[in-house]
């Protein structure tokens, strides 16, 4: 009896447990969130750019024919396939662009691509996958491509080739360019470092540089400890210092950074202002139910800075800089739309939004205060500082503030005062 007893406590274990794996399993296969590809048409993904709002997959055919693709599916996503339309063909050797910009219709997809990387997929009429590109981070106007053309292992070039033949070789692709001094003086020399996402077939790396708009000036970079420097001279005056750096490799290949180089540059600002007699005042990092943000239509309860001018003159604070890393004092500008919002009259008191939606204002910042604290900085339009403060861990509606307006000591508020004094 108990070994009977036993084999049916295992046939209703069996009976139970195993059905459970297999829709498990059937699940699984149904959701796979990377589908392996499956079909050879000589059909590729052989580029793909997500930076500077403009996303776009290039497919080329690397058959003898034209290729019709409607019916074909591209996503990034396996709940969100988009369907190409009738009458889409792409020739044989030819390329193909696909918008990628959450429009939905004809060669523009009903989703966007995800300038940190993610992967793309190109799947016939019969749901099979043809081809699959996994594409990492990339900066504005830099692509993810094959070289050569479809067989190549696609790499992060500097010189996009929308609709036409990648070549053999990618572009070199700067990463980074950085400067210290970050804020420099007048009286400063400023080195510049650029960093190269591969250094292989370099040929040259030069600085471009004009001060107040002149001509440029070229100076070549040199390799140092994996970084590519060179130098700006002191201007030893006042004025905008302008900057890009070009890459040129052994095949040709040359690329810019920024990318809208020369037409947009990197710049500081070198001048004497005195700087103005402005405090950050209050501040709330944890606002659930106080003093709601009703400039997008709703009522948002923000995070918010309140900004005090103890001088004798009015400051309009348009073009200075709000930061929540005193290491970043070029965090978030702002706005300069409307003077009448931005002047913070003697004596007197305003509140900056610190909701990360920028574009509902200029009294808005890119960034949000930390609960558990963090920095915040105001500073010059040059990134000079005018005031900074690191705080701690944050209440809930409660306002944390100088108790003298401009003053040294700092304290909590249960009734905070955003715009009007704390004393």
């Amino acid at each position: 009896m108990a070994l009977i007893h036993s084999f049916k406590k295992f046939s209703l274990y069996f009976s139970v447990i195993v059905p459970l794996l297999f829709t498990a399993c059937t699940k699984a296969d149904e959701g796979d969130e990377d589908p392996k590809v499956t079909a050879d048409e000589d059909l590729f993904i052989n580029e793909a750019y997500a930076s500077d709002g403009t996303d776009w997959v290039e497919i080329y055919n690397n058959n003898s024919s034209a290729k019709d693709l409607g019916g074909y599916k591209i996503y990034d996503d396996v709940n969100n396939k988009y369907t190409l339309p009738g009458g889409i063909t792409i020739q044989a050797g030819g390329f193909l662009i696909i918008y990628c910009d959450d429009s939905g219709t004809g060669l523009h997809t009903t989703f966007k691509l995800s300038s940190s990387g993610e992967t793309v997929y190109l799947e016939n009429k019969e749901g099979k996958v043809v081809d699959k590109m996994q594409f990492p981070a990339m900066l504005d106007g830099q692509s993810f491509a094959r070289f050569p053309d479809g067989v190549g292992t696609p790499v992060i070039s500097g010189n996009p080739t929308q609709g036409t033949s990648n070549g053999t070789t990618s572009a070199p692709a700067i990463s980074t360019v950085t400067r210290n001094p970050l804020v420099p003086e007048l009286a400063d020399d400023v080195t510049i470092r650029a960093e190269l996402t591969a250094n292989t077939q370099i040929s040259e790396i030069t600085l471009f540089y004009r001060a107040n708009g002149g001509v440029f000036t070229a100076v070549e970079m040199i390799l140092n400890a994996g970084a590519y420097v060179g130098t700006i001279p002191a201007l030893n005056d006042v004025g905008t210092i302008e900057y890009y750096v070009q890459a040129e490799n052994t095949t040709g290949g040359t690329s810019v950074n920024p990318y809208e180089a020369p037409d947009k540059n990197y710049k500081y600002l070198l001048n004497t202002d005195p700087l103005p007699q402005l405090f950050i005042n209050e501040f709330m990092a944890s606002n659930t139910a106080c003093c709601p943000d009703t400039e997008s239509g709703d009522e948002e309860f923000d995070d918010w800075i309140e900004i005090y001018n103890a001088g004798s003159d009015p400051v309009n604070i348009a073009d200075m800089y709000l930061s929540d890393d005193v290491s970043n004092p070029f965090n978030s500008k702002i706005g300069d739309s409307n003077p009448s919002m931005t002047t913070i009259q003697p004596g007197e008191f305003l509140r900056v939004w610190a909701d990360g939606s920028k574009s509902q204002g200029p009294l808005h910042l890119d960034f949000s205060l930390g609960t558990e604290g963090e920095d915040i900085g105001l500073y010059y339009i040059d990134g000079r500082e005018i005031d900074e403060y690191t705080f701690g861990v944050q209440v809930e509606n409660v306002s944390f503030g100088r108790t003298t307006d401009g003053g040294q000591a700092w304290s909590s508020f249960d009734a905070p005062t955003p715009g009007a004094s704390n004393e």
